[in-house]
């Protein structure tokens, strides 16, 4: 997702684990090589899930990934960082 000047890129799984995380940041990496259109963009990354497991969602926030994105009943529950990582 884009607004003109950052992009968002969303790791999106079933359930997630630690090792999701280490995928989003290889992707992340390569984002501005692969699509060099953005190469001036601030990239901000998230992770969403049904399920997400707690050291991940901790980590995750840790790391500086802007959002958590999980499945609460019918709603959607989000948890940011309080400090964003921008590539």
């Amino acid at each position: 997702m884009t607004n003109g000047e950052t992009a968002g890129i969303v790791e999106v799984k079933y359930k997630a684990y630690e090792n999701d995380l280490d995928k989003l940041e290889r992707k992340m990496k390569n984002f501005k090589k692969l699509f060099p259109i953005y190469k001036e963009y601030k990239l901000y990354g998230a992770i969403a899930s049904f399920h997400v497991n707690n050291d991940a969602k901790n980590q995750a926030l840790k790391s500086g990934f802007f959002c958590v994105a999980t499945q609460r009943g019918k709603l959607m529950h989000t948890e940011c960082a309080e400090q964003l990582r921008v590539l």
